[in-house]
């Protein structure tokens, strides 16, 4: 039995499909583990580019990673094509929780691939330190914790 479930909290407020490359595959056949984080990575980026950021540029500041929870359930393989849903929780003055899930469709049925966790902390790269999230971007990270869907 697994110990540390991710429970995803809240909808769903943002989408992306990405196809599975060659270079995503291991030497076991399938998509090796580190794969998922970058798979995370592009979905946060993309999501982000659609309010008007990027981790380099939230609000005044940037954003770092500092925590990553991964639980795999199916393995993944070149040529899927995979969706994965954002959720955001759990907002904080300087940090918020983004949650994934990774699902691809095989024989009409869809699965659950892997769900994810990071921690993104509010972060001033010149000061090195950790800083405020605007009170703007606070409440645009209120409503996709809401389920608000990010166009």
């Amino acid at each position: 039995m697994r110990k540390n479930k991710i429970i995803t909290p809240s909808p769903a407020c943002f989408q992306t499909k990405i196809n599975v490359q060659v270079g995503d595959i291991n030497y076991g056949g399938h998509v090796g583990n580190e794969r998922y984080l970058l798979f995370a990575q592009e979905t946060r980026i993309r999501f982000l580019e659609k309010i008007g950021c990027s981790e380099m540029k939230f609000g005044d500041y940037g954003l770092v990673l500092a925590e990553a929870e991964i639980e795999y359930f199916h393995e993944l393989f070149y040529g899927d094509v995979i969706e994965v849903s954002l959720s955001i929780a759990n907002i904080s003055r300087a940090s918020f929780e983004c949650y994934y899930t990774i699902h691809t469709t095989r024989k009409d049925i869809t699965i659950i691939a892997a769900q994810l966790l990071t921690k993104m902390v509010c972060f001033d790269y010149n000061e090195r330190k950790v800083k405020s999230i605007s009170e703007t971007l606070k409440q645009t990270l209120q409503d996709c914790s809401a389920g608000k869907s990010v166009v």
